[in-house]
């Protein structure tokens, strides 16, 4: 398990000590459930665990919560701006965007075309941004054959391959 954020603490909402989340989550209505514990840092900086009582999504970017013992807006005035986190396993063959960033892409012959820089999320789906310039659409077995998070690397299908070429 790794502790990945999954959203900000953007305000509160109503008096009752509701907590408005701004979240950073692809999966929020899973990371979010009641029930579900997550971490945050108290005024010292030293993470709690607490456990989700109550939840009202509002929006896919916005997420109301409650936290088990907090049922006032005096008690949850220092929450204002902290990160959320929680412990959390990436389903089988699915990655977290930050474990693809800085790793090195190789085409079907096996030669580096670059590293990983970022994600970029579009409408038709996410895509590998290689140097800035190169996009490939992360498509596992059409795109891409194999991520190996032990040795950092990205291997292209044919298809992948020739998206590289231009």
């Amino acid at each position: 398990m790794a502790k990945k954020q999954i959203g900000k603490i953007v305000n509160f909402f109503g008096l009752k000590g509701q907590l408005k989340v701004s979240v950073t989550s692809s999966t929020a209505e899973e990371r979010f459930k009641v029930g579900k514990k997550v971490l945050i840092a108290d005024s010292t900086g030293e993470e709690k665990e607490y456990v989700i009582t109550n939840t009202m999504i509002k929006n896919s970017k916005i997420i109301v919560i409650s936290l088990e013992g907090y049922d006032d807006i005096n008690q949850i005035q220092s929450f204002i701006g902290k990160n959320i986190y929680q412990n959390v396993r990436a389903p089988k063959g699915t990655f977290f965007y930050d474990e693809l960033v800085g790793m090195h892409v190789f085409n079907k012959e096996n030669e580096e075309i670059g590293i990983v820089d970022h994600i970029e999320k579009m409408p038709a789906g996410e895509y590998l941004v290689i140097g800035k310039t190169t996009y490939i659409p992360f498509i596992l077995e059409k795109f891409i054959e194999s991520v190996d998070k032990k040795t950092k690397e990205i291997h292209l299908t044919e298809l992948g391959s020739e998206v590289t070429k231009a």
